[in-house]
């Protein structure tokens, strides 16, 4: 009977040994998943920051940003004969895209058509199989759209969701700026504001065409937040199908520094590819809503005191002997 005992605690160690040598390997294992996540994270913050004290540098001028004169207006005469004309070809020649544009007329104005315009009859659209889909680290796009060739690339689609998306950014994009919407790049071969844009496209996917996705959810938000600095949402929406991003960061210099409206550009930008955390996520959004809640509390110091003014005179001009 010892004997057995003697055997079955003997086996039980074994069984506890292996069992700890098991979760050792899992513990360790994780705990070099969490380290490199780290490291790569500091990686992508020294990244950011680099990319702010060369792009503040090289963005003096927009201190001097002229904020009253818009860089569009009405359609001439002459664009609304162009714009019917592309219509029309579109409607003989590719149905896709003339509903996209019918579609997308329903929702903004007429002269926030003027780049879907130029752009339309040189866009091609290729559907590719899924093993096929662009991979950028380990993350896999559904779709692209490439500027200088109009080509738009989708890799998998639910609902003409993605196809919507990169057709909202051949309808915001400049090809003679380099511009995307709200993303510029710039000669020294610097970009800001693609994380901002693919944010907003998706967030106007979703409102004018009800498109469903769980694309650049965080991103959408933060668009959220920066739409709140314009007075009215429809300029945002102009300045974007117009490419408009100087217009944007003249719209955010209203409320803060130009250094600051730089970081909070290309702090959204790294969280493009999802390898930053949630809590650095809370702290952009904490602080852009900081900077909305202080602007705001501003205004209404600045409208008070223009009331006051006001009363003052009207209270002078009553008393007033002439």
């Amino acid at each position: 009977m010892n004997i057995i005992v003697n055997i079955m605690i003997i086996l039980l160690m074994i069984f506890n040994i292996y069992n700890f040598k098991i979760a050792y390997k899992d513990v360790k294992e994780l705990y070099k998943t969490y380290k490199d996540k780290k490291a790569k994270r500091k990686e992508i913050k020294n990244s950011l920051e680099k990319r702010k004290l060369v792009l503040y540098k090289n963005l003096q001028e927009l201190k001097n940003i002229d904020l009253d004169t818009p860089l569009y207006g009405k359609f001439t005469q002459i664009e609304m004969a162009r714009f019917l004309q592309v219509t029309k070809k579109l409607k003989e020649e590719n149905e896709t895209l003339f509903i996209f544009a019918s579609d997308l007329l329903k929702n903004v104005k007429i002269e926030n058509m003027r780049n879907f315009m130029k752009n339309a009859p040189y866009i091609t659209i290729n559907y590719l199989p899924q093993k096929e889909a662009l991979k950028n680290g380990n993350q896999i796009k559904a779709g692209t759209y490439t500027l200088c060739s109009k080509q738009i690339d989708i890799y998998f689609d639910q609902n003409n969701t993605t196809l919507y998306h990169e057709l909202l950014h051949a309808a915001s994009s400049d090809f003679s700026y380099n511009v995307s919407g709200f993303h510029i790049c710039l000669e020294t071969g610097e970009s800001l504001g693609k994380g901002l844009n693919e944010g907003y496209t998706e967030l106007l996917n979703k409102r004018f065409f009800a498109k469903k996705s769980k694309s650049y959810t965080k991103l959408q938000k933060l668009a959220e937040l920066i739409e709140l600095f314009y007075e009215d949402k429809e300029d945002m929406i102009t300045d974007y199908f117009n490419a408009d991003a100087i217009g944007l960061i003249g719209e955010l210099l209203k409320s803060m520094s130009l250094e600051e409206a730089i970081n909070i550009l290309v702090e959204i930008d790294g969280f493009l590819d999802n390898r930053l955390t949630m809590i650095d996520y809370l702290k952009l959004k904490h602080k852009i809503q900081k900077l909305y809640q202080t602007n705001s509390i501003s205004q209404k110091k600045q409208e008070l005191s223009y009331s006051k003014k006001i009363l003052v005179k009207k209270s002078f001009n009553k008393n007033a002997k002439i």
